[in-house]
């Protein structure tokens, strides 16, 4: 009876430490170091409206946001528009007005700060997501 007891202890014991062994997994259950993740969005070059003037160069939104996969992306995407920081190699001017596909990654830094609350207008970047744009492409000179 002993030994009984002292090989259920010695298992309790076990698996004790194996358990304190297993890494935890964050909230979301992806690990906390991942990269920004690579998206892709089209939609039209606008002027950011709330331009500050310490600003020497000009900020751009990307607003009228067509949500990728069809209707039924179209139905759970609640972005209407995201604030531009283009690349060195990224000249957004030669598209303002124009309809576009931009490739980037979210700003982290920048989104995980905004409010939830809508903007005001579709060219202020109150309380829209930052989007580093990486490369741009024409898909229409009209925004139409």
């Amino acid at each position: 009876m002993k030994k009984l007891l002292a090989l259920y202890c010695g298992l309790v014991v076990f698996m004790a430490v194996v358990a304190a062994q297993t890494p935890s997994r964050t909230a979301s259950g992806a690990s906390s170091t991942t990269s920004p993740q690579t998206i892709t969005v089209t939609g039209c070059v606008t002027p950011d409206t709330m331009t500050h003037p310490s600003t020497d160069s000009p900020r751009f939104v990307l607003s009228s946001i067509e949500p990728q996969g069809g209707a039924a992306a179209r139905s759970r995407s609640t972005v209407t528009g995201y604030t531009l920081t283009p690349a060195a190699d990224v000249n957004l001017g030669a598209h303002l007005n124009h309809k576009v596909q931009i490739t980037g990654t979210l700003d982290t830094a920048t989104t995980s700060s905004q409010t939830s609350a809508q903007p005001s207008s579709p060219n202020t970047s109150s309380a829209m997501p930052a989007l580093r744009v990486t490369s741009v492409k024409m898909v229409s000179s009209t925004c139409l």
